[in-house]
Parts: C-alpha cells; sequence; structure tokens
C-alpha cells in the first residue's frame, strides 16, 4: 500500500511539472493590432449632438402602445443633418418601419464585412416614476459632465458614437479596407423584428458572411471588483440570451 502511494504521488508529481513546463513554454497569442491613425473629433459639439438624438422619444410599438412614428421620422431626419458625410457616402437602406443599414464599401471586395449595430429605440419611462430621476428622462441636459436622458447608455450614445467615428473618418479621406456595415434598429427593446432580425434575413439572402459583429456590450465601471482600482469593463464574447419571468 505504500509503494502505491509513494507511485501515486510521484505521478502527480511528474504531470504536475509536465504541465508547469508546458505552460511556461507558451507566448501570449494576442495580436497586436494596427496602429489607429489619429483624427480630432470637437468632444463639446459632440455632446450636443448626442443631446439632440435623445430628446426625441423613440419608443417602439408595444402591446397596447404604438410606435412614436413621428420621432422616429424626426431622429432620422437629425442624423442626416448632423452627419452629412456618412449620407453623402454611405449608401443608406431603410428596414422596417425605423431601422437602417448603412454600407461603407471597403477597397479590399476580397475582404469579409464587418458589421457594427446599435439601436435607436429606447424603453419608456414608467409612469408615476419621473420625481425619481435627477435629470427629465427625455431632456438631453450636458451636466456635471454628463449628457443626460433616456438612451444615453442604452443605446443613442453607441449609436452617435458610431455615427460620429465614421464621420470624423470620411472627413479624414480615411478608406477601409474590409466593407463596414452599420445596422441600427428601431425596435430592439421590443424583439428586434423589424430591425435586426430583417436586416440579418437581407444579408443571409445576399449571402454576406461576416468577419465580426460587434453590438452594444456592458458597462465601464470603478470599484466593481475588490482589489482592482482601475476601471473594468465587461466585454461579451458571445450572443446574449433572455430570460421571462
Amino acid at each position: 500500500m505504500k509503494r502505491l502511494f509513494l507511485l501515486l504521488l510521484l505521478g502527480i508529481c511528474l504531470l504536475a511539472g509536465v504541465l508547469v513546463t508546458r505552460a511556461l513554454g507558451y507566448s501570449s497569442r494576442q495580436p497586436t493590432p494596427e496602429e489607429a491613425a489619429p483624427f480630432s473629433l470637437d468632444a463639446d459639439a459632440a455632446a450636443k449632438r448626442l443631446a439632440g438624438a435623445l430628446r426625441l422619444k423613440t419608443l417602439a410599438a408595444s402591446e397596447g402602445r404604438p410606435a412614436e412614428d413621428a420621432a422616429f421620422v424626426a431622429l432620422h431626419d437629425y442624423l442626416r443633418e448632423h452627419f452629412p458625410r456618412v449620407h453623402a457616402e454611405l449608401r443608406r437602406e431603410p428596414q422596417g418601419a425605423h431601422s437602417v443599414l448603412y454600407t461603407w464599401p471597403g477597397t479590399d471586395a476580397s475582404l469579409k464585412p464587418v458589421l457594427v449595430m446599435g439601436h435607436l429605440d429606447v424603453v419608456p419611462v414608467e409612469p408615476g416614476t419621473e420625481g425619481g430621476w435627477t435629470r427629465p428622462p427625455f431632456s438631453g441636459d450636458i451636466a456635471d459632465g454628463y449628457v443626460w436622458g433616456r438612451g444615453a447608455l442604452d443605446d443613442k450614445g453607441s449609436v452617435l458614437a458610431i455615427l460620429e467615428a465614421v464621420e470624423a473618418l470620411l472627413a479624414s479621406g480615411h478608406r477601409p479596407r474590409r466593407t463596414v456595415l452599420l445596422a441600427f434598429g428601431g425596435d430592439e427593446e421590443v424583439g428586434g423584428h423589424e430591425g435586426a432580425e430583417a436586416m440579418a434575413k437581407l444579408l443571409r439572402e445576399r449571402g454576406v458572411t461576416l468577419e465580426s459583429v460587434l453590438d452594444e456590450g456592458g458597462m465601464m465601471l470603478t470599484g466593481t471588483v475588490p482589489g482592482v482600482k482601475a476601471p473594468v469593463a465587461l466585454v461579451g464574447v458571445a450572443e446574449k440570451g433572455m430570460v421571462s419571468a
């Protein structure tokens, strides 16, 4: 029994030694990203553009409530006005009642396109809770270093950031190597059937195979992980599911 125990212990030590040796022999597989071309952006003007978008109450249709059609029309007109290069140089294809797909052609047609997503609709404010807001939910106030309003985080902030980046890159004369698709849904908060689902079907019918998809993600927070002082971001690498209680 003692001999068997020693043999077992020796085997465990040998296995541990092999594992440690192999682990130490691995090098990082993290690729070195290409250095981004610098471009300037007027942060104050960008904040004002986001604030203007937040003032539009873009509520998608849901059970017992029609969509705020006029607000969506106003938002699309607003985007045309404030991002003229995007609307002059990218192909714009309305999808459903309130969604839109933009195509920015790349210089290398052999490369798979990338898809960047966001959504234009927001969640309604529960009646009677307005007094609990620090700022009115659709005020678009710029104060205390923040842009306040329903949709600033979920998800007009992402949409406006994407458009700001593309507009600035177009102004600098940049052309992407691979085609870039911008997909902005108008009904994400109620299932995305007329927006994301319809655009996915359209791309499938066109035989488009994507290199990657980037959608809205989690927040970057400070103080959420014990012992970590730096901001921590949640990076989701899979499709988010859903559950109904």
